[in-house]
């Protein structure tokens, strides 16, 4: 009687051993080795945003205002083909958890076969065979490690996915500025072409009349012909950042145009938060330390090469002529066991390997980590500067403008050579043309600045995106 317990009393002590023993060290998130500020270096001076308590993790660029910008985000968020990369990713990897799942589970086949033969001086005959076969890998050791990790890299997926998402956004919406940027100097160029044209005519006049010298017209169509060679190369930037927003959509860059427009003129407040709070709320941060844990649980399966493993095995086999009639029946069930006593270092080769992994993985994760405080504090200064910037260039228009009347009285009054009138026009183009880049220079860092600090993204966010339902982006009809 005791017998017939043992087989079925060591397939439960296994299932349960491979479910329960987990090699791996006791995972904890690395430390930093270095105290989190209590607050940012750039912040001060910094507006600190107070309607706002957190940025809308669904729509985070809805803080600018500006109806095309969402209207862009709503189809990159359809149709990003480096988005639907990342989804499909996150997809292959919930996949292989449960490939992962399935090694708790018995494999069961059922081997059918028919064969005719003869030999010489008889007849031929038919023979058939059916049975059912079962394989069952038990590992005491490795089963539930490995399970682990396919669960943390599957986490880890989703946060990628997250990061690109938020990767993609962020590079819609500084191309987007930029653009509208190019259409404010084209704006600004072809006034200014205008009015040089205007000039030329007039010193031409001038000319002709005695009044003015040669060197004045030279001078005068100089500047118009530079002024029309930069609003071409204005126009030709304009035209790149347009194609490359059509890929960021998913149209090809002949299928798509964006009509002309205006900078936003304000820049939002954007809550900072403390600067701890930086971890919970970077897709990237949350990735790195995941892949941190899978490194760790990989030190579990280097260690299980060193424990044995169990195979229990059962065939039932059904061998005659006919199907269902008298025939020979065979069944066999039982279990086997295997230690590696040798394997030339093998063993504690893999071990140390996983080892340098796992040091490297946390290397990386503290690395990421830096790297956000660091875009943090960049675009904060940016901000901070640039503000100042903008300020000054405001100061310099006005100043230019006022030089520029007064030469061009000057001029007409023959008081001056058309020479300071060409110096004072250019210097007001010039300061008009950086105002209008400080300003798309201050919306990019805005939006830099959402992007560092995670977009309102949240790592609770992360345990629905991984199990949740999946991602539809790039999501063929499918055939079998």
């Amino acid at each position: 009687m005791k017998k017939l317990y043992a087989l079925p009393l060591l397939c439960l002590s296994a299932l349960f051993m491979s479910g329960c023993v987990n090699l791996s060290p006791t995972y904890t998130r690395p430390d930093l080795e270095q105290p989190i500020p209590e607050q940012y270096k750039e912040e001060e001076g910094w507006r600190t945003a107070r309607p706002m308590a957190d940025i809308d993790r669904g729509s985070w660029w809805g803080i600018f205002n500006d109806s095309k910008l969402n209207e862009l985000m709503g189809e990159l968020n359809e149709a990003n083909q480096n988005i639907a990369v990342a989804a499909a990713n996150l997809r292959q990897a919930r996949a292989q958890v449960d490939v992962l799942r399935s090694a708790f589970l018995p494999g069961v086949s059922v081997p059918v076969s028919a064969t005719r033969s003869g030999t010489e001086g008889g007849g031929p005959r038919t023979s058939y065979s059916a049975g059912l076969s079962t394989q069952w890998e038990i590992s005491f050791w490795n089963a539930l490690p490995a399970y682990e990790g396919g669960r943390a890299q599957a986490e880890a997926s989703a946060a990628d996915y997250a990061t690109m998402r938020l990767a993609m956004q962020s590079e819609l919406a500084q191309n987007y500025f930029q653009l509208r940027a190019y259409d404010m100097q084209m704006d600004l160029y072809e006034s200014t072409i205008v009015t040089y044209k205007r000039a030329v005519s007039l010193t031409q006049s001038q000319f002709r009349g005695g009044i003015a010298t040669s060197a004045d017209v030279a001078q005068a169509e100089a500047q118009l012909a530079t002024a029309e060679a930069q609003y071409a190369s204005v126009q030709r930037q304009r035209s790149l950042l347009e194609h490359s927003l059509a890929v960021l959509v998913g149209q090809l860059p002949s299928s798509f145009s964006l009509e002309r427009g205006n900078l936003t003129e304000a820049i939002p407040d954007i809550p900072l938060g403390i600067p701890s709070s930086l971890l919970e709320r970077r897709p990237d941060v949350s990735s790195a330390e995941l892949l941190v844990s899978v490194a760790n649980q990989k030190i579990g399966l280097a260690r299980a090469a060193w424990f044995p493993s169990l195979n229990i095995s059962g065939d039932f086999l059904y061998q005659g002529t006919r199907w269902l009639g008298p025939s020979l029946y065979n069944w066999s069930v039982g279990p086997n066991a295997a230690l590696s006593l040798f394997e030339g270092g093998k063993h504690l080769a893999e071990h140390e390997t996983a080892w340098a992994d796992y040091e490297a993985e946390v290397a990386r994760y503290r690395q990421t980590v830096l790297e956000a405080f660091r875009e943090v504090e960049d675009n904060l200064g940016a901000l901070r500067h640039l503000e100042e910037e903008a300020s000054a260039h405001s100061r310099a228009i006005r100043a230019s403008q006022e030089a520029l009347r007064i030469s061009l009285s000057q001029y007409q009054g023959g008081m001056t050579t058309y020479l300071q009138v060409v110096t004072n026009q250019t210097t007001v183009l010039s300061n008009e043309r950086s105002a209008i880049d400080v300003q798309a220079q201050r919306l990019i860092a805005a939006v830099n600045l959402v992007k560092a600090l995670g977009g309102g993204w949240q790592k609770s966010e992360l345990r629905n995106l991984a199990w949740g339902e999946p991602p539809k982006e790039g999501v063929a009809a499918r055939s079998w």
